[in-house]
């Protein structure tokens, strides 16, 4: 197939964010053995404006759009995290491209008035909707037009290339890259996390939070190079499935990742492959006897990196996408399939 993908793919960062979801999907679909176009719809949106607005723009990256459907005539119209595109736009796209299906995938929490808006906006023109929720969460969404299913993080061996699992020693026992958004309970608990591992005598990093900087591109998977054990704590931990895409970034790199409880998350890694808490009590414990137990702690590390690779990589998302996206029979029993 051809495919236009869209989405934030961040030109003017440089590399910074190469790990992101829009990289790993579009690689996902080449393994395939489709053609795909990545269109960077912020960045078009500035370039095609005097001011260089994302927002003053947005007349433009439209046009923009149809005029790549109309050169790559593309069979499917892949949408990630964007807003800026009239759903006129969308529905003008099938007539310049007999044919075409589009679908549109989402990795964030599914809440707040603009997101119901947007969707309720959105699904009606669309043939597909991924998700990384599940469950009665996405019930408002099921009836506007578009199947939806639930979207598992991807995974891609280009790109999580570490095996931290297989490593004896390592200068940290715990990293945790992501912002706390000044949120009081988010910050609380890492506030908490900081001064009782220190007392506790675990090596922890964080970045992104608490005051430290954020690190990216090469930099940031260099700092995961250097622990045996990760967080992933997302911002929320009551949606059924959910998790941040720093899910893959952790497992996919064999280290030994620690998650709040969240509902339905051990279909997709049990706890033989991921460390599940209740609490920050909870958290110290398990912390502290993995750190004790450095061999156990390597063999969960590495069955999680390997049902990482195995059930969630990028190629295998992508097929899952084409084929709910056109109607096909599915090609085998994805584990995420009835969420």
């Amino acid at each position: 197939m051809r495919i236009v993908h869209v989405g934030n793919f961040s030109l003017r960062r440089h590399g910074a964010v190469y790990y992101a979801v829009e990289r790993k999907l579009s690689n996902g679909f080449i393994r395939e053995g489709h053609f795909v176009y990545d269109f960077a719809d912020r960045d078009m949106a500035r370039l095609e404006s005097l001011l260089r607005s994302k927002r003053l723009g947005s007349r433009a990256v439209n046009r923009a759009l149809l005029e790549t459907v109309d050169n790559v005539r593309p069979h499917l119209l892949l949408l990630g995290h964007t807003e800026l595109f009239d759903e006129a736009t969308l529905d003008q796209a099938r007539q310049l491209a007999p044919g075409l299906r589009i679908a549109q995938w989402n990795v964030d929490p599914i809440w707040g008035k603009a997101v119901d808006r947007h969707l309720r906006a959105r699904l009606p023109h669309v043939d597909a909707f991924f998700c990384t929720t599940a469950g009665s969460w996405m019930d408002p969404w099921r009836n506007l037009g578009a199947k939806v299913h639930y979207l598992p993080n991807p995974v891609d061996p280009s790109i999580e290339v570490l095996r931290n699992d297989e490593q004896e020693e390592l200068p940290l026992d715990l990293v945790y890259c992501g912002h706390d958004y000044k949120d009081g309970p988010r910050r609380a608990f890492l506030q908490g996390l900081k001064a009782r591992a220190e007392r506790a005598g675990i090596a922890f990093r964080h970045c992104g939070c608490l005051g430290a900087p954020s690190v990216f591109g090469q930099h940031y998977l260099d700092t995961l190079a250097q622990s045996r054990m990760g967080l992933n704590y997302s911002r929320s931990n009551e949606m059924p499935w959910y998790s941040s895409d720093r899910i893959g970034q952790l497992t996919g790199n064999g280290l030994l990742t620690f998650t709040q409880e969240t509902p339905g998350l051990r279909e997709l890694f049990s706890d033989e492959e991921m460390v599940y808490f209740r609490d920050l009590d909870d958290l110290l414990d398990k912390l502290r006897y993995y750190k004790a137990n450095a061999a156990e702690a390597r063999e969960i590390a590495r069955r999680g990196r390997e049902r990482a690779h195995r059930s969630y990589n990028a190629q295998r998302i992508a097929r899952f996408i084409t084929e709910i996206s056109f109607e096909q029979p599915l090609s085998e029993d994805y584990e995420w399939a009835e969420a």
